[in-house]
């Protein structure tokens, strides 16, 4: 994951594992593509691994759960998210352990967006910062802030004022940990609120 928010897809693909494979990473690097054949194969295949939920054969773990609910969103497969959606629901305050650190509200509050659950989403985001900053969770928090500012920006158009503080918050932050790809994705944002 360092790989990836610091825009170093050949690292992140060199360090790919069976626990995530190359595809994965690949998708996660480059983010949704309406075009992409390698990202609709792969949602085929999340609906298909997750048809084991709520079964006797249900052993998967939170963190490989949250891995693929953030693939689900990057990629925009509404089903996979649902079912992720609901199964981690209950886990909202925790933080997937080791190598793949994320704090899962951040990626519950995608889930929930790509599911036009904007109010949900936006509670999930809202926890995630509040956890985060109290924590001092770098990349974390920044991402949070930026995944709010664009929720607001989209679905919110009153709290234009509150959605430019997350964002100026999270750019800081990303120019810092030079986490190039989440920074341009925001200075996006700010280009886009000029024009």
């Amino acid at each position: 994951m360092p790989s990836i928010r610091l825009g170093r897809t050949d690292e992140a693909l060199k360090a790919t594992t069976n626990f995530i494979p190359s595809s994965l990473v690949k998708v996660a690097c480059r983010g949704k593509s309406d075009q992409d054949v390698e990202a609709s194969k792969i949602q085929e295949k999340l609906v298909a691994g997750l048809s084991r939920i709520g079964t006797a054969e249900d052993e998967t773990s939170v963190i490989t759960d949250t891995i693929y609910l953030e693939i689900a969103v990057l990629v925009g497969h509404r089903k996979s998210a649902e079912l992720l959606l609901n199964r981690l629901a209950s886990c909202s305050r925790y933080m997937t352990p080791h190598v793949y650190l994320k704090y899962i509200a951040r990626h519950l509050g995608g889930g929930a967006a790509l599911l036009e659950r904007y109010n949900e989403a936006r509670q999930y985001y809202q926890e995630a910062i509040k956890i985060c900053t109290n924590m001092n969770f770098r990349p974390e928090l920044p991402l949070s802030r930026l995944q709010l500012a664009e929720l607001l920006l989209e679905h919110y158009p009153d709290e234009k004022k509150e959605a430019l503080e997350h964002l100026d918050f999270a750019i800081k932050e990303f120019r810092e940990m030079k986490m190039q790809p989440s920074l341009e994705r925001a200075l996006r944002h700010k280009d886009i609120l000029k024009a």
